[in-house]
């Protein structure tokens, strides 16, 4: 009883972001936090980079987040990262 009442808590915590469901932190850097994500449409599993528009202005970067996205959605290896989509707000 214990284990459902928390998971379901656990669950009703969650955040959404679009289709996506937010899971923990995988990743951290000076600008940006990487969060695993669940497709809600497809229940396929992703990582989703999340900026820090404030701290990409102020360092003047977002010409350079321009260019990354830019090659990340010419790029299809099966060794390298793909990008599904961007979102922006």
């Amino acid at each position: 009883m214990y284990r459902a009442k928390r998971a379901a808590s656990l669950r009703a915590k969650r955040q959404r972001l679009g289709k996506y469901e937010l899971g923990c932190t995988i990743g951290e850097g000076t600008f940006a936090k990487v969060r695993i994500a669940k497709n809600m449409d497809t229940g396929d599993h992703v990582a989703i980079k999340i900026l820090d528009k404030a701290k990409v202005h102020k360092n003047k970067l977002a010409e350079q987040i321009r260019r990354e996205i830019y090659t990340m959605k010419l790029i299809q290896h099966p060794n390298v990262v793909r990008l599904y989509e961007g979102m922006g707000s």
